[in-house]
C-alpha cells in the first residue's frame, strides 16, 4: 500500500523543529510565528496518524517515530537544496545573496560593487544589509561579511583586514574648539553608540578609561543606533566620533574628518564567511576572490598608520 506524501512545507517545519528541538528557534529560522510552526507540526502528525514530538514543560523531544523520520527528511531537504543550487549555478545568470551590516554596506561595500559587476556581469548580487547576523545554515545567505563568527567547523572564514578605532572630528569643529589632548574632550560634544555593548559598537566610556581620562562626562552627548549616523553627525560638525577605520578612512583621506591625538587601537577583524560546501559554486569563489583583492587595495591605499600620520590634527601654536 502506497502512502501520499505530506506537503513539503510541513516537512520543512518538522525538520527545523526537530533540528533545534524548539518551535521558537525553528520559527525564527523560518521567519514565521511560533504558533505557525506548532500548528504545521500538529497537522503533519494528524496526517501521519502518530506523534512526532513529546511536548514537555520547556522541553521538546522527538518520539521514536520522529527520531526515525528526522534524519531522512533532513538529508532529503539538503539534497533538494544542493540540486537546485547546482542547477542555478549552471545558468547564464548566477544569483548571489550577500549579507553585511548596514554601515559597512553604505561606507565600504556599496562604492565598490560596481567594480564587481563590471568584472562579473553574469553574477546578480542581492545585498542584505541588517544589524542582526543571519543563520547561514538555512542557506538563504550565500556569503557574509562579518567581524568574525567564532569557531564553526562548517563555515569557511577568511580574514579580509583588521579594523581600528580612533577619535575623529570635522575641520570646522576643530577650528572652533581645538582638541590638543583627550582631556579637552570635556569642551565638546561626544557622539555615542546607543548600545555601546553591542557587537561592533564603540564605547567612549571604555576609551576614556583606557586612556586614563577621568574628567570627561561620557554620559552626555548624542546617541545613535547605527554607526553611519554617527559618522554623518561628525561630518556635520555635531561632535567627536569614536570612528571605525573601515567606515571613516575615506572621509579622513578626503579631509572631511580629522583623526585626533595620534591614537588608534586595533579592534576586530573583518571576515568573509560562507558554508564550506558552497565554496565550489563559481559565483561564491568569484566573490571571495574579488573581496580579497578589494581588501588588499583598501589596506594599501588607506593603511591606518600612514593615513593618520598624513591627516592627524596639528597642535595649535602657543
Amino acid at each position: 500500500m502506497s502512502i501520499r506524501l505530506p506537503p513539503l512545507e510541513s516537512l520543512r517545519f518538522f525538520e527545523a523543529a526537530a533540528r533545534h528541538l524548539s518551535f521558537t528557534l525553528a520559527a525564527q529560522e523560518l521567519c514565521v510565528s511560533q504558533s505557525a510552526v506548532s500548528q504545521k507540526v500538529i497537522q503533519l502528525e494528524e496526517r501521519l496518524g502518530y506523534k512526532l514530538f513529546e511536548r514537555r514543560v520547556r522541553q521538546l523531544l522527538l518520539t521514536e517515530q520522529g527520531a526515525k523520520l528526522y534524519p531522512v527528511i533532513h538529508a532529503s531537504l539538503i539534497e533538494i537544496r544542493d540540486s537546485l543550487s547546482e542547477i542555478e549555478s549552471q545558468g547564464q545568470m548566477s544569483k548571489l545573496t550577500v549579507y553585511c551590516m548596514p554601515s559597512f554596506a553604505s561606507s565600504w561595500l556599496m562604492p565598490r560593487l560596481h567594480d564587481f559587476h563590471i568584472n562579473h556581469p553574469n553574477i546578480d548580487v542581492y545585498l542584505v544589509a541588517e544589524l542582526a547576523e543571519p543563520n547561514f545554515h538555512n542557506e538563504i545567505i550565500d556569503i557574509g561579511i562579518c567581524h568574525g563568527i567564532g569557531d564553526q567547523p562548517a563555515m569557511e572564514q577568511q580574514l579580509l583586514f583588521w579594523d581600528y578605532v580612533y577619535p575623529v572630528a570635522s575641520p570646522e569643529l576643530l577650528a572652533q574648539t581645538p582638541l590638543p589632548t583627550p582631556r579637552a574632550l570635556a569642551n565638546t560634544v561626544l557622539l555615542h553608540d546607543s548600545l555601546p555593548q553591542a557587537k561592533l559598537s564603540t564605547s567612549w566610556q571604555r576609551w576614556l578609561v583606557e586612556h586614563g581620562v577621568r574628567d570627561v562626562d561620557c554620559g552626555s552627548g548624542y546617541r545613535f543606533n547605527q554607526a553611519d549616523l554617527i559618522v554623518r553627525a561628525a561630518l556635520d560638525g555635531r561632535g567627536v566620533a569614536l570612528g571605525r577605520h573601515v567606515l571613516v578612512a575615506k572621509e579622513v583621506e578626503r579631509g572631511r574628518l580629522v583623526p585626533l591625538f595620534d591614537d588608534f587601537q586595533r579592534d576586530d577583524g573583518v571576515y568573509v564567511v560562507c558554508l564550506k560546501k558552497l565554496m565550489h559554486r563559481p559565483q561564491v569563489a568569484a566573490f571571495f576572490s574579488w573581496l580579497q583583492q578589494q581588501a588588499r587595495q583598501f589596506e594599501s591605499e588607506l593603511e591606518v598608520s600612514a593615513l593618520l600620520t598624513r591627516h592627524r590634527a596639528q597642535p595649535c601654536p602657543a
